[in-house]
C-alpha cells in the first residue's frame, strides 16, 4: 500500500508540474474566428497583383485596421472590439478589391479610346 501512495503522489506531482505549461499553451492558441477570417481575406488580397497595383492605399488601410485588431486581441482579448475591427478590415479589403476593379476598367476604357482619338485627329486634318 505504501508503494501505491508513493505512485499516486508522483502522478499528482507530475500533473501539477504540467498543468501550468498546458494552460499557458492553451491560452496562447485561443483564436478569434472573425479575426482569422479577415486575416485570410487580407492575405489573399495582398497576393493579388491587381489589387496591390490599383488599390494599394486602400489595402494598406485594411492592414492597419487588422494590425490594431491583432494587438487588441493579443493584449486584451476584447471579443466585441476585435470583431468590430475585423468587420471594418474586411470591408476595407472589399473596398480595395472594388477600387482595383474600377480603376482597371477605367484604364482599359482609356486604352480603347486612345487609338480612336488618334484616328479621329488624323481624319479631321
Amino acid at each position: 500500500m505504501r508503494i501505491d501512495a508513493i505512485s499516486l503522489v508522483l502522478r499528482l506531482t507530475r500533473i501539477m508540474l504540467l498543468l501550468p505549461a498546458t494552460l499557458t499553451i492553451g491560452c496562447a492558441t485561443v483564436r478569434n474566428p472573425a479575426l482569422e477570417h479577415t486575416r485570410d481575406l487580407y492575405r489573399n488580397a495582398r497576393q493579388d497583383p491587381l489589387i496591390v497595383r490599383y488599390a494599394g492605399a486602400a489595402l494598406d488601410r485594411a492592414g492597419q485596421t487588422l494590425d490594431v485588431a491583432d494587438q487588441i486581441w493579443t493584449e486584451e482579448k476584447d471579443v466585441i472590439e476585435v470583431e468590430h475591427l475585423a468587420y471594418i478590415a474586411e470591408k476595407r479589403v472589399e473596398i480595395a478589391r472594388v477600387t482595383a476593379q474600377r480603376r482597371l476598367a477605367a484604364e482599359e476604357i482609356r486604352q480603347i479610346r486612345s487609338p480612336r482619338l488618334e484616328k479621329d485627329d488624323r481624319s479631321t486634318r
